[in-house]
């Protein structure tokens, strides 16, 4: 192939008068062309009586420009490297604008999915993010909160066609809890695969959860096991329990970190004389007779008697069971005293139970 070599100023400068000589001749010859468009002057007898096209189609600024590009191949080439240099800066300048558009669109996405949570238009959250049909029938998206979270996200993470932004969340009352991360594809847009719905077991001993936010609970969802999703906020609680139980606390807060309830129930008044008597009748039986697993308890003397106090907490051990500490001592005689634990044992139903008392096994 022959080597290419660029022309010297020189050369450039003759093929430039030779277009300039060739643009002159051009329009000398259409100054020799008459008004009725035959040819007057140069013209060979043959082709006298052929039309030729009208001047300004050779007179053209525009024409000679051509002319004068096609017969100088120099000028061709410079042209042609300009247009591919201008290429070179447009095609960059057209891949940031379309980045720069897919970037806003991702935040418009994000901005708009994370102010219907806000706002309370769940209805639109679930469109713009539907929840997967694994957990679908789990879902109560729609329930009702009593007060909205506010998020604060981070800028987008973006790695090609997939975007995860990290959102922290805080409801009032109950404070912030751990970042929630929501992800996104590009797939012609930007659309939500993972959006801020929040999955939790949720863990309430002594009732029965009936609803969440007016939401009744799916049929066959155990609770202690089985994640309920909901949108991040507070919620109130629906709890039937045993009608010896007083139920304090029903909201129900939503943060990254889960479910977080700080209610529950505990012994009414009567349930905890209850209680407190049998911690007293049982030291009182073992001081009659010391049966297995009594505590070591003298009879009592003249003028004694046993008094059961309140230990003053209660806890419960299970979701069917509530212990009561008691502190039962004796009066009228040596400062003797013993810490009993008693055990209420519900059905399932919450309607009955059954006491026991014991010796704490500590």
């Amino acid at each position: 192939m022959p080597d290419f070599a660029m022309p010297s100023e020189e050369e450039l400068a003759r093929q430039r008068a030779q277009a300039e000589d060739d643009a002159r001749e051009a329009s000398a010859r259409a100054a020799l062309v008459d008004e009725r468009g035959e040819a007057t002057a140069d013209v060979p007898p043959t082709l006298a009586s052929a039309p030729v096209r009208a001047p300004s189609a050779v007179a053209s600024p525009a024409r000679r420009r051509i002319l004068a590009i096609v017969r100088n191949p120099v000028v061709t080439f410079v042209a042609g490297a300009a247009l591919v240099a201008a290429a070179f800066v447009a095609v960059p300048a057209i891949q940031r604008q379309a980045e720069e558009g897919s970037l806003a669109e991702l935040d418009r996405v994000v901005a708009d999915y994370v102010s219907a949570i806000e706002s309370g238009d769940l209805e639109t959250a679930s469109r713009m993010a539907p929840p997967d049909a694994a957990y679908a029938e789990d879902s109560l998206l729609d329930a009702v909160r009593t007060a909205a979270p506010a998020f604060t996200c981070a800028d987008p993470n973006v790695d090609g066609d997939v975007a995860t932004v990290s959102c922290g969340v805080s409801v009032p009352t109950f404070g912030a809890g751990a970042p929630i991360r929501m992800r996104l594809v590009r797939d012609g847009g930007w659309r939500i695969e993972t959006g801020l719905a929040v999955a939790s077991p949720l863990f309430v001993t002594l009732a029965r959860v009936d609803a969440i936010g007016g939401a009744a609970l799916p049929d066959g969802v155990d609770l202690l096991e089985d994640p309920i999703w909901l949108y991040p906020g507070v919620y109130d609680l629906e709890v039937t329990t045993s009608p010896r139980l007083d139920v304090e606390g029903t909201e129900l807060a939503v943060l990254g970190d889960g479910f977080l309830w700080f209610g529950g129930a505990s012994p009414d008044p009567a349930m905890l004389d209850e209680m407190r008597t049998a911690a007293l009748d049982y030291v009182t039986a073992c001081a009659e007779t010391a049966a297995a697993g009594c505590p070591e308890v003298a009879p009592l003397g003249p003028g004694e008697r046993f008094e059961a106090l309140g230990d003053g907490y209660t806890t419960s051990s299970g979701s069917l069971e509530v212990v009561l500490g008691v502190l039962v001592r004796r009066v009228g005689g040596a400062p003797d005293q013993w810490g009993i634990d008693v055990r209420a044992v519900f059905e399932e139903d919450l309607q009955s139970y059954t006491v026991v008392p014991s010796v704490p096994s500590f």
